[in-house]
This record gives C-alpha cells, structure tokens and sequence, in this order.
C-alpha cells in the first residue's frame, strides 16, 4: 500500500513539474512583454535587465494617438470576415463530402489538401496580381479572401472528421419527415456540430488576427493589419520597444476574450476526434 501511494506521489510530482515547466516556458515571454511595455525605452533595452523600475504607460497611450487604432480595426474585420466565410463556404463542403463516396469524394479530398500543403509563397504572387488588377488591392477585402484559401481547406478537414461520427441514421430520419438536405443540414448537424464549429471558428480567427506574410504583401497604408504595423515599429535606426512590447500585449487581448469565451466548446469539439 505504502509503495503504491508513493508511486503515486511520484506520478503526480512528474506531472506537475511537466506542468509547471510548460506554462512557464508559454506564459514567460508574454510576461516579459508585458513588463517592457511599462518602462522607458533606456529601462527596457537595458542590460543586465532593471527588474525594480517605475511603471510607465506612455506606450499604451501612444498606442491611442499614434495612428493604431486603424491597425485594429482591419485585423478584427479581416479576422470576423473570415471567420463568417470559412465557415459559410466550409460547412456545406464538408457536409457534402461526408455523404459522397467514390473518386469523386476522394479526389475533391485529395484536392482539398493539396491546396493546405502548398507553400504560401505559391500563392501570393498571383493573388497579388489578381487583387491589384481588379482594385482590391491594400483593403481588408483582399487580405480576407486571401486568408480564405489556406483556412478553407483547414475548416472542411476538420469538419469533415467530425460529420462524418454523426450517425447517417440522422439524414434518414429527417428525410422521412420530409426534409431536403439543406434542412438537414441546417436542423440537424449543425446544431450537434456547434463544439467543432467553435473550434473552427477560433482557429480561423486567431490564425487572420496573426497572419504576417500576406497582410504584408497585400496592404500598404489603408488596411495595415497589426502583425504589419508592430514590424513597421522596428526601424534601423531606433527601436521603440515599449511601444513595440505594448501593441504586442493589446495585440493579445482580442484572441484572448474570444477563446475564453469559447472555452468550453473548444475543448468539447477538440476532444471528440476532430483533430487527429
């Protein structure tokens, strides 16, 4: 008894030191912004580091004044956009590939992430110039359809494992009370569907609230995305780190509220077999 509790003991202690050793190594570089945002610029590139300083939040309000607020404007309408077209466009392509069978189905899948897999560098010169021949180019518009091609693919995967543990005994039942496919789809499975929609959804969001590559290739000055403005902070010259640090931690915030919010539907659609 005595040698079981403490292996058990041992188990725990094992576990938690893992534990421990994982948050440190996640939440560490988030507090160390945060800290740098509240110093001067001489405190915050000081070597050895100050850790007994007092606090300034200069750079949070020069976040107001100097021009960012556009910068989070156009990454939280790029984000929502393109979480309301993934969504809109993926779950009936999932849906209808989950109920199709064949070369078809296998070969829209195939399709399907061949276009994930493919470099991002595939795909920006094109889009470039495709954006730039119909006046697309720098708006939010562009830089949502271009995020659409790689979180597309994404959502109608991960949707597609998880329509296809819904019971096709489901689609029978509905159709012999008369529904079509689309009040199938729209009655039934989404409404079992939400945990994964969820997830979905936060996926797709946080990955349009940080993307770097594209928003930098597409936009100039009108729809600037935050990623694009933080690297336009980095000058050659002078390094403003505080202010650097302080839109990186107000950066955060949007991605943080949405999660935390979708908690719970994000661990219930991920714990049931959609991500492999």
């Amino acid at each position: 008894m005595a040698r079981k509790l403490g292996r058990t003991l041992s188990d725990d202690l094992g576990r938690w030191t893992l534990i421990t050793l994982a948050l440190i190594f996640v939440l560490l570089p988030i507090v160390w912004l945060a800290i740098a945002s509240v110093k001067t610029r001489n405190a915050a590139l000081a070597i050895p580091p100050e850790f007994i300083f007092t606090p300034d939040f200069s750079a949070y309000a020069r976040i107001m004044s100097g021009g960012f607020l556009g910068a989070f404007q156009n990454s939280l309408i790029i984000a929502l956009s393109n979480v309301v077209l993934t969504l809109v466009l993926g779950v009936p392509a999932a849906f209808a590939l989950t109920r199709m069978h064949g070369k078809v189905q296998e070969n829209l899948s195939f399709w399907l992430l061949s276009i994930r897999m493919a470099p991002l560098f595939a795909v920006i010169l094109p889009l470039y110039v495709l954006f730039k021949s119909i006046g697309l180019l720098d708006t939010p518009i562009a830089v949502s359809l271009a995020h659409l091609t790689l979180t597309l693919p994404l959502a109608i995967w991960m949707l597609v494992t998880y329509f296809r543990s819904i019971p096709v005994d489901l689609d029978h039942a509905a159709r012999l009370d008369g529904a079509n496919a689309l009040q199938i789809l729209w009655l039934v499975i989404i409404p079992i569907a939400r945990p994964m929609l969820a997830s979905v959804a936060i996926i797709v969001f946080i990955f349009s609230w940080n993307e770097f590559l594209l928003a930098f290739i597409l936009t100039s000055r009108n729809a600037q995305t935050v990623p694009v403005a933080v690297a336009s902070l980095a000058g050659t010259m002078s390094f403003d780190w505080p202010l650097i640090a302080a839109v990186s931690v107000a950066s955060m915030l949007p991605a943080l509220i949405f999660v935390g919010f979708a908690q719970r539907h994000i661990v219930s659609g991920l714990g049931s077999g959609a991500v492999k």
